[in-house]
């Protein structure tokens, strides 16, 4: 009976389906035998009560879950297997005037990577979340549970805290053949050669999201198992993450947990 539910579990979480009528009884169950920590119980009942529109939007997949799915095997090395993607494209340093979506200048350093959706939004879009897409890296795999900080280094981070994620992402670098580092930084710092900037927001308790900066100054992010884009959730072209809408009603990344500064090969 565990494995056909731990079976039923991976299928749904896989695919971002959480109907009621289906995930309830495994959810009570698996409550019941103390499998998961409270956290994890309130995250998956949260998850369990949104549409499927909204699920597919959801990056975030807590480890006690990954690794519940993975039983004794730990960390399935094809699901670590990554492919190398989109060599960067070198923009024009300039600075972007005040513009809805948060407004504010902000510089860039004339090595951001290209904005190019039409990459993104094909046969890639189920094999990149927010957080691949701003390392510039997809997965071989669907599975959201491939596409956590940590993953490939086997150390996925054990709550929704800006520091236990970045960690995360800090022992993932060494696994991304073009990633080099990731480093603090502010909404004034140019990037050098070969880096750009990124921020992290956080959803408490239910997501986390990124941004990276294009070569014309905006910024553009990749909602879980959905399309790039630049645009807040207004709508508007985002030219200030700090100060751009991020309340999509279900998900609130209400937490701005900074800037960064990738650098890549």
């Amino acid at each position: 009976m565990k494995k056909i539910l731990k079976r039923l579990l991976s299928i749904t979480l896989s695919i971002g389906i959480l109907t009621c009528n289906f995930v309830t009884p495994l959810y009570a169950e698996e409550v019941n035998n103390q499998i998961f920590s409270e956290e994890t119980q309130e995250w998956l009942e949260w998850f369990n009560s949104l549409t499927y529109e909204e699920q597919i939007t959801v990056s975030y997949r807590p480890a006690e879950i990954i690794e519940y799915l993975n039983g004794d095997n730990a960390i399935l090395p094809e699901l670590r297997a990554l492919d190398r993607i989109d060599n960067p494209q070198i923009g024009t340093n300039s600075v972007i005037p005040d513009q809805p979506g948060g407004g504010g200048t902000m510089v860039v350093g004339g090595y951001e990577l290209a904005y190019n959706p039409s990459y993104w939004n094909g046969s890639r879009i189920n094999k990149a979340n927010c957080y691949y897409y701003v390392m510039n890296v997809v997965s071989s795999s669907t599975d959201k549970g491939t596409q956590q900080p940590g993953f490939k280094a086997n150390s996925v981070f054990t709550s929704l805290i800006a520091s236990n994620i970045i960690a995360a992402v800090k022992k993932d670098i060494p696994y991304f053949s073009n990633v080099v580092s990731i480093r603090s930084s502010s909404a004034g710092e140019k990037p050098r050669a070969k880096e750009y900037k990124v921020v992290l927001v956080i959803a408490p308790g239910k997501d986390y999201h990124w941004y990276r900066q294009n070569p014309d100054g905006s910024w553009s992010h990749k909602r879980g198992h959905t399309e790039v884009t630049r645009v807040d959730a207004s709508g508007n072209i985002i030219y200030n993450p700090q100060g751009c809408n991020r309340n999509y009603g279900s998900l609130n990344y209400s937490t701005f947990a900074g800037y960064y500064i990738v650098k890549y090969a």
